[in-house]
């Protein structure tokens, strides 16, 4: 489904593949006639959802993504999901994976303080494991990759209590961004926001003068037409941003 992350386009066309974009729905939804005809005429060998999306930050309906994994079972395909903003959403699917041989479970360290550190991992089918690490590059963790990994896990109850406070202060910032003429902000269930606003060239600009900088997305996608991407920071932050965005529009 597009728009969604970047880099899965990248990454297939660097490589040679066919990349298939599947639209969402005009709610940032997923378009799931569109999608089960993409996958008939298509069958994909591949298909990442991001859950949460990225940049639209929103999870897809359950019912409609069993029927989607269903399908691409169906012609033999394989399923990521890519939950590297799982830390703040309410729902993942690594529970729900043992019962689907051809669905994995993508996960990154990067949204749990540790972006600097480029470590991740991948859950499935042992079996799906075992092909992947056929071809994963040696010694592609080091050992101050794996020394930094193991103290946050040992630390893993302040990291949850960071995400938890994180959450709250999305909330606020929600409230306060729909308190706002001409915004609209959508439901989130990442560390960030997409907003809609009248111009959002204007409103980029605008904050970027009074120094704050957001991500300015509207060029990615037609979907994302006049839309900014807002990271959820600390209150005192996120005051800073309303107020900003508030004389930007």
């Amino acid at each position: 489904p597009v728009p969604g992350f970047v880099m899965y386009e990248m990454s297939a066309r660097l490589r040679g593949l066919r990349f298939v974009g599947v639209p969402l729905t005009p709610e940032f939804e997923l378009d799931e006639v569109a999608m089960l005809a993409a996958i008939e005429q298509h069958r994909p060998a591949l298909t990442y959802i991001a859950y949460p999306n990225n940049p639209t930050a929103n999870l897809f309906d359950d019912a409609v993504i069993d029927r989607i994994v269903a399908a691409i079972g169906h012609q033999q395909g394989l399923v990521v999901f890519d939950e590297a903003y799982q830390p703040f959403s309410s729902r993942t699917w690594m529970q729900r994976m043992a019962a689907h041989e051809h669905v994995l479970v993508m996960r990154t360290l990067s949204k749990f303080g540790l972006a600097g550190v480029r470590l991740g991992y991948l859950c499935g089918a042992a079996a799906l494991i075992d092909e992947v690490d056929k071809v994963r590059p040696p010694y592609n963790v080091s050992v101050l990759n794996a020394e930094a990994t193991l103290f946050a896990l040992e630390h893993a109850g302040e990291y949850a209590r960071q995400a938890a406070l994180l959450c709250a202060e999305r909330e606020r910032l929600q409230a306060a961004l729909r308190g706002l003429p001409g915004v609209q902000p959508f439901p989130s269930q990442a560390n960030m926001i997409l907003v809609r606003v009248p111009d959002s060239r204007r409103a980029f600009e605008g904050m970027k003068a009074r120094g704050v900088l957001v991500k300015h997305i509207a060029g990615l996608h037609p979907l994302l037409k006049n839309c900014l991407r807002l990271t959820v920071g600390t209150p005192e932050e996120n005051q800073l941003m309303i107020q900003a965005l508030k004389d930007s529009l």
